[in-house]
């Protein structure tokens, strides 16, 4: 595997960093996110799905939750959130199409969007982004941690 997930987790979280309109970024199911002591929104969640490996990659599926909190009171910043949050899945979609990652990934097929209304102990809505990445795996049996394994290649 040329990037290994936690390299991936990086590159998420550096891309949430420093996109201006991101303010907090969480590897793992979105529930854990949100019942956090205090999380600053707008929230990026990145959460890995099942995914599976063939001769040339390594491919997973990554759940993309961007949100925002709002007031019960004026529902109408639901609106507001909603189109802010497609616009970050958009910029999400285009970074991961630039050069610093066509070395090691692609994403396979169009991307899924949906957007939600989370009630729960924050008021929250955005949308959630399904994208199936390939990290590209150039099998390479000499790397792998072995001590005197005779894969009988000779």
């Amino acid at each position: 595997m040329d990037k290994t997930l936690n390299q991936i987790k990086k590159e998420f979280g550096e891309i949430a960093t420093e996109h201006r309109q991101i303010n907090s970024f969480f590897w793992g199911d979105f529930v854990d996110a949100i019942n956090r002591d205090s999380v600053d929104y707008p929230l990026l969640v990145a959460t890995v799905q099942p995914g599976s490996m063939d001769d040339e990659s390594i491919s997973f599926n990554v759940q993309l939750v961007i949100c925002d909190k709002y007031n019960e009171s004026d529902y109408s910043q639901v609106d507001e959130i909603h189109s802010d949050c497609l616009q970050i899945c958009n910029d999400i979609r285009i970074t991961l199409k630039q050069y610093r990652f066509e070395d090691y990934l692609s994403i396979e097929g169009s991307i899924s969007t949906d957007p939600f209304i989370n009630r729960g102990n924050d008021m929250t809505a955005g949308w959630t982004m399904n994208i199936s990445l390939n990290i590209y795996d150039a099998e390479d049996w000499c790397a792998i941690p072995f001590d005197n394994y005779d894969f009988g290649n000779d």
